[in-house]
């Protein structure tokens, strides 16, 4: 079968690259890449994923060696794209579809980042909303943690704009949140926002990177395990920090009592 050499590794750049800049797991971007260049009879693959790149080495004859190295900046959580490049790959797989095709899907996946954020603002907004419910709020905490949630959102995707990093982000979150629920819950002296602040964080809290780091570690990826580990432990601290600094300036002015 002929093969042409910069489609395959452009495709397979771009799938590794989907998946770890949506929250995949390196284990995944590492066999996708095995997986499509074996349904292609390539002799020799290696590819070392991290949550912050990968290293890639083919060679489709077993004498000539082709490499890339890409940098992963930036990390989001978008299970779709991810569930999308592993449909593209079993296609890739299957014989279903070409390379050319399969790499224009890929392209569109990067290059169209609206879909990503048409609503997730009000997924947000609700997802905060029904936590704080579930912590114990009531109808009063349902509706300002649903503006809350919204607002957040949006705050953070502006900060993704300007290419700043995560933990900016999460503090000011994290601040803009207690924020909000103390100067509501004071003035119309209603509700507790010690529910908005919990419901509001939720949503922001690095779960899935946690399970992923805890995955990667039990597998034998100590280093991408320690790294989602630290991310996931200073987003949590950096919510936590930007939340805790507006209640205890709030308790220091004396708006709230102990």
């Amino acid at each position: 079968m002929k093969i042409n050499t910069n489609t395959l590794l452009k495709v397979i750049k771009l799938s590794a690259q989907i998946i770890l800049e949506n929250g995949g797991e390196t284990y995944r971007a590492e066999e996708t890449i095995k997986y499509i260049c074996k349904s292609y009879g390539v002799k020799e693959v290696d590819a070392i994923a991290t949550p912050t790149g990968f290293y890639l080495t083919i060679s489709i004859n077993g004498e000539d060696n082709n490499t890339i190295v890409k940098r992963i900046r930036k990390r989001s959580i978008n299970l779709q794209k991810i569930n999308d490049v592993n449909n593209i790959s079993r296609q890739i797989s299957s014989h279903s579809t070409t390379l050319d095709d399969a790499l224009a899907q890929l392209e569109d996946m990067v290059n169209n980042r609206a879909v990503q954020y048409k609503y997730s603002f009000v997924y947000s907004g609700i997802s905060s909303a029904f936590f704080t419910v579930l912590f114990g709020g009531g109808i009063f905490e349902f509706i300002i943690a649903l503006m809350t949630g919204l607002l957040v959102s949006l705050i953070s995707k502006s900060f993704e704009d300007l290419h700043s990093y995560q933990f900016f982000s999460s503090i000011i979150s994290g601040a803009v949140i207690a924020f909000i629920a103390i100067v509501v819950t004071t003035l119309s002296k209603t509700g507790n926002y010690n529910y908005i602040i919990v419901g509001g964080i939720m949503p922001l809290l690095p779960g899935l990177a946690m399970t992923n780091a805890i995955r990667d570690t039990i597998r034998g990826d100590l280093i991408s395990g320690i790294a989602r580990a630290t991310e996931a432990l200073l987003v949590a601290s950096s919510l936590a920090a930007g939340a805790g600094a507006v209640i205890y300036t709030a308790y220091s002015l004396g708006f709230l009592g102990i």
